[in-house]
């Protein structure tokens, strides 16, 4: 009788350990046969040509103080050293209108017609400050770039030839990978005795235009 026990209590045992073998694998089998059936939609990121080398074309309005706001063009021509800093060589040119005095008064120019030519020449170093997008559409958006600069130069005005500190800040937005669409505030800082009084003088201006990589 207890061998036969035993002969049924072996037969459970080893059923058991089999059965419990075989899970495994059965349930890897079921495991490979799940595929998660996720829709993936295709990502197409725009891809910046990497020319270090950069021509702006830009036109605006200066504010020449007692002279009021005159009409502005712009050139610069840049080299990006990395992602984040720029190097720029600027000229821009307007030309002042009368002073309060002369409208006022009738009196003769204070400046000839030449006098009124205003220039600057000089270079700037510009940091990248928050590089981004700007979304024209849910879907739809253009690399955009915000940098801050600063520099000097020459200011050729009413007969003098003076230094002049330049700062600002750029707004850039990259139509395509090798055009973009600039927004320019400047302030051009700079000493000035036109009336007869010597004193420093903020000229700012703003402009928009294109720039070029190449």
């Amino acid at each position: 009788m207890e061998t036969r026990l035993q002969r049924i209590f072996l037969s459970i045992c080893l059923g058991t350990s089999v059965l419990l073998a075989a899970m495994p694998g059965a349930m890897a089998q079921q495991t490979l046969q799940i595929e998660p059936q996720i829709p993936r939609d295709p990502v197409v990121q725009d891809q910046l040509d990497d020319e270090s080398f950069v021509i702006a074309l830009r036109g605006g309005l200066l504010s020449l103080n007692d002279f009021g706001s005159s009409g502005m063009a712009a050139a610069q021509l840049g080299y990006h050293i990395n992602e984040d800093f720029y190097v720029a060589f600027d000229y821009a040119k307007a030309k002042a209108g009368l002073t309060s005095f002369e409208k006022l008064s009738g009196a003769a120019p204070l400046l000839t017609d030449e006098q009124r030519n205003w220039q600057y020449y000089g270079a700037q170093l510009g940091y990248v400050l928050l590089p981004g997008e700007v979304f024209l559409t849910r879907n739809y958006a253009m690399n955009s770039a915000l940098s801050v600069f600063v520099g000097g130069g020459n200011v050729d005005f009413a007969g003098d030839n003076v230094f002049a500190v330049q700062a600002g800040t750029q707004f850039r937005v990259y139509l395509t990978d090798w055009i973009a669409a600039d927004l320019v505030l400047s302030d051009y800082v700079f000493e000035t005795s036109v009336l007869a009084e010597q004193k420093s003088q903020h000229s700012l201006s703003l402009s928009l235009g294109v720039a070029v990589y190449f």
